[in-house]
């Protein structure tokens, strides 16, 4: 008989009735600061949720032809407030974290995270409706949803293809309400270089960022999933200085959400197009929106899109 073992996720971590993971995590400096840094960690919690969820190891898993495959970053959303945001954490805040994961077939899974300041209260269950309702201006709602792919050639990081591994379960998983899945939506964003449709740029401009194997590879050498927001917020710096606002303005907005789409991925010598559009507030009080679409230069194959919507106010010296 074969046994797997299942990596188990941080000490103190509780599974709820519902299969939900409940953490108490305390910020330390490796989570929070750039947003790469935070939706890392977030990353790491999506993996904890589907391996204890699927009874598969994410951290070592193989194809039925014993080859890797991975646990890809497909969307991913991050929504806040002007009260509680990503660029608001910062060392020793206590943080309630809750995760879900739910089914969608045998090569994707949808995970919830809801994350609130710790002030020792109840854990309320993490429910759909609730969540997407976004009602709790003290909260941070994330999803991520993730596709098993793999390499069709072991020395390139494009051409990936999908491939679920040995032992993942997902039958017994929830599904979504209808209306919730982020299908349509990032099909949609794919289609428009955008999730918020409607309304002409003020600025635009295309930007080259080269990948940088030193800093933006992960340890199987695929240009790592949170890379994208570090070349996104790069290529957001940019924007920042057209718009004749400095370091602190950009430090101190608010990214009161955060929505990105990975079309593909790129090998470590590629250089990237970055797409950059902004749009300033539909009227007073309303957040501004920023696009960035992102290419493989050499290919023009699309590789991200990306949308923040923020905060009018936030950040403004």
């Amino acid at each position: 008989m074969t046994v797997r073992t299942v990596p188990r996720p941080d000490a103190g971590v509780v599974r709820s009735a519902d299969g939900s993971l409940v953490r108490h995590v305390l910020v330390t400096p490796g989570m929070c600061g750039p947003n790469s840094l935070f939706v890392g960690r977030l990353g790491d919690w999506t993996w904890d949720a589907v391996s204890a969820a699927c009874d598969v190891d994410a951290y070592a898993a193989h194809t039925q032809d014993g080859a890797p495959t991975y646990l890809s970053f497909y969307y991913y959303r991050v929504r806040g407030s002007v009260r509680f945001h990503p660029l608001r954490l910062t060392f020793g805040d206590r943080l309630q974290v809750v995760s879900r994961v739910f089914g969608f077939g045998s090569e994707s899974v949808l995970t919830v995270h809801r994350l609130r300041r710790d002030t020792g209260g109840p854990v309320q269950p993490l429910v759909p409706e609730d969540f997407y309702s976004y009602a709790d201006e003290d909260c941070l709602y994330v999803e991520t949803f993730n596709r098993w792919i793999a390499r069709s050639r072991p020395d390139r990081n494009t051409d990936l293809v999908r491939s679920s591994p040995r032992g993942f379960r997902h039958r017994h998983l929830p599904v979504l309400p209808d209306g919730f899945s982020p299908r349509p939506v990032y099909a949609r964003a794919r289609r428009d270089g955008t999730f918020v449709p409607g309304g002409d740029a003020a600025v635009r401009f295309a930007i080259d960022y080269a990948v940088e194997p030193s800093r933006d590879l992960n340890g199987v050498g695929l240009l790592y999933f949170a890379s994208y927001f570090s070349v996104v917020d790069w290529a957001v710096l940019r924007l920042w200085r057209r718009l004749g606002r400095d370091h602190r303005a950009f430090l101190g907005r608010a990214v009161l959400d955060h929505q990105l789409c990975y079309a593909g991925n790129a090998d470590a010598d590629a250089v990237l197009r970055c797409e950059v559009a902004w749009r300033p507030g539909a009227g007073a009080g309303n957040p501004e929106v920023v696009d960035v679409v992102i290419r493989d230069r050499a290919s023009d194959s699309l590789l991200a899109v990306s949308t923040q919507r923020i905060a009018a106010t936030g950040g403004e010296p």
